[in-house]
Order: structure tokens, then sequence, then C-alpha cells
């Protein structure tokens, strides 16, 4: 028992701590040093070199697949060639061509008075007919449908 008492005793005394013990640390504790900063920079920049390096080259193969499959497409004829009055079966091909070469003859002139004559000569009357038939056709055809 006398053991026990010494020991309470002894636990409840107070710790004696001079004050020089007690000083506050001079130098201030950072959770890390400079060199594991520029450790996790460096694992992070690798990271993201490696992932950019893959999406480039993701991208250079996917593009170079869709290269491929373009030239492995069978071309259709791109160059159009266009119909024989006999085959559209359209009588006023002549006279459209007259009117066209109509239309473009004009003067070489700059004077105001040859520009006037130009326009003055110029029959546009002609056209507004055309595209009304050009119109009666296109709705007839859809009507059609």
């Amino acid at each position: 028992m006398e053991q026990d008492k010494t020991q309470n005793t002894t636990q409840e005394q107070e710790p004696v701590i001079s004050e020089t013990e007690m000083k506050m640390p001079e130098e201030s504790f950072t959770g890390a040093t400079g060199a594991d900063k520029t450790a996790h920079l460096g694992a992070i920049l690798g990271v993201l070199i490696v992932i950019l390096v893959l999406i480039l080259g993701g991208l250079y193969i996917w593009g170079n697949t869709m290269m491929n499959n373009i030239d492995e497409m069978p071309m259709e004829e791109t160059s159009i060639q266009r119909p024989t009055p006999e085959e559209n079966n359209e009588p006023e091909s002549n006279t459209a061509d007259a009117q066209i070469q109509a239309l473009e003859t004009v003067s070489t002139s700059n004077e105001i008075e040859a520009i006037e004559a130009d326009i003055e000569s110029t029959e546009l009357d002609s056209l507004d007919a055309e595209l009304n038939a050009i119109d009666s056709e296109l709705e007839d055809a859809l009507n059609a449908i």
C-alpha cells in the first residue's frame, strides 16, 4: 500500500520545468521542405506531359484512319457533263444563247452616255417571264409528287 501512496503522490505532483526549457522554437516548421514541393511538382508535370502525348498520339492515329477511309471510298464521277440540246429536249436553247450574246454585247467606252445606252438596250423584261415559267414548272413537279 505504501507503494501505491508513493505512486499516487508522484503522479499528482506537477512537473517542474524551467523557463529556458519552455521557449518557442525559433525556426518555423513547414510541413514540407522545398525539395519535397518540387518533387511533387515534377511528378504532376510528368503526368500531364504523358497525358498530353497520349492525346496527341490518339488524334494523329484517328486522323490517319479517317484519311485512309476517305482514300478507300469509291470515287464517284465528279465531272458534270452538260447535256446536249437534243438530250434536254429544249427547243429554246438557241434563243437562250442569242439572248445571252445580246446581253453580253456592250460598248467599251467609259463615258456616261455609252453606259446609259447599254443599260437602256438591256432587255430584262424577258427574264421575269422565264423565271415565272421556271417557277410554274417547279410547282407542277412538286404537285405531281
